[in-house]
């Protein structure tokens, strides 16, 4: 009679199995639940209680509750596609807590089948990531504002050397649209055409240590006043250089004046020596600066500008920088 009585004391292993696996749904660190085909919770594990506030015998039964106003087309697609057998992981969707608010979670879904392997809902599980997400705006907010304090900062040192050289004002804005123009058409990556656009609109900071006479001097410059203005481009160096740039900006504007004969400066830099960028803003500043009015000459215009690149072309100029500046030109820029 006692033997009789354990058997049926003895639990089946399906039993077991169920009630291990409801442990395991109930104990789970992730928001867990479950909905039949209709969209009626089946299941709402203790970590969705503890995610969305609502208990257990709230939602059992009914619709499922964390589905924003508005949003209920959208979440029965979803609820259609796991369905259909779809499966999905780590997509992001904000949903509705019992006290109103709304976080962002990340949600991965299953079909739920039964013992013949027909779907008969779909299983979810949730994580919030509302606090990585806040820390996400947060931290693209604060890149956004260091890239226009970045940005105000080029424009800043930019302006001074038009204060102290009013005749070439705008002359690295437009050699800055030049030379990123010509960049593009040699193919360059985004990120060094920006290089570029920095150092043009630069480029000539080392005049702020040139005087004002010689800038603004009508006429021609004596030897010594042209030695003085050559300065410039290691002053401009100086003046950087201790900038922590993301691009070698300091040493671009350094090289600028340079050739590739040698007969540059400051350094007499040869070929593979001057840097690409350095290559691109000569070309891009020699054909601005010789295009436009400046007190000790009239203006050359923009074909005898494009002449002097191609007569020194292979000796002064990178003959792949002047073709593209050629390219350029012939498809309608302008200054």
């Amino acid at each position: 009679m006692q033997q009789k009585k354990s058997k049926k004391q003895r639990m089946t292993a399906e039993e077991i199995g169920l009630k291990t696996l409801w442990s395991l749904v109930q104990g789970a660190p992730l928001a867990l639940f479950a909905v039949d085909q209709d969209g009626l919770i089946i299941v709402w594990n203790r970590a969705a209680e503890k995610m969305f506030l609502w208990e257990e015998h709230e939602v059992i039964g009914k619709i499922n509750p964390i589905i924003p106003t508005g949003q209920e087309e959208d979440f029965q697609q979803l609820r259609n596609r796991a369905l259909d057998g779809e499966i999905y992981t780590g997509m992001e969707i904000r949903v509705l807590r019992k006290e109103g608010s709304i976080i962002d979670v990340s949600i991965s879904t299953a079909p739920l089948r039964n013992e013949d392997g027909a779907i008969v809902g779909v299983i979810a599980g949730l994580k919030d990531i509302s606090q990585s997400k806040r820390m996400e705006n947060e931290l693209r907010d604060s890149l956004h504002k260091s890239q226009r304090l970045f940005e105000e900062t080029i424009q800043a040192l930019s302006a001074a050397v038009e204060v102290r050289d009013p005749y070439t004002a705008g002359h690295q804005r437009r050699v800055a649209r030049l030379a990123c123009a010509i960049a593009a058409e040699m193919g360059l990556p985004e990120d060094q055409i920006k290089c570029i656009n920095v150092a043009a609109l630069i480029h000539d900071i080392g005049k702020i240590s040139i005087p004002v006479e010689i800038l603004s001097k009508p006429g021609q410059l004596s030897e010594i006043e042209h030695e003085l203005l050559r300065t410039h481009a290691q002053a401009g160096y100086e003046i950087l250089k201790g900038i922590e740039f993301p691009w070698p900006i300091a040493q671009i504007v350094q090289q600028h004046h340079e050739r590739i004969d040698g007969c540059g400066y400051p350094m007499g830099l040869k070929c593979d020596k001057i840097c690409m960028e350095a290559k691109i803003l000569s070309v891009a500043d020699t054909v601005e600066a010789t295009a436009s009015y400046r007190p000790y000459r009239p203006a050359g215009g923009v074909d005898k500008a494009l002449e002097v690149i191609k007569t020194r072309k292979g000796i002064y100029y990178d003959p792949e920088v002047v073709a593209a500046c050629l390219v350029v030109f012939k498809r309608g820029f302008s200054f």
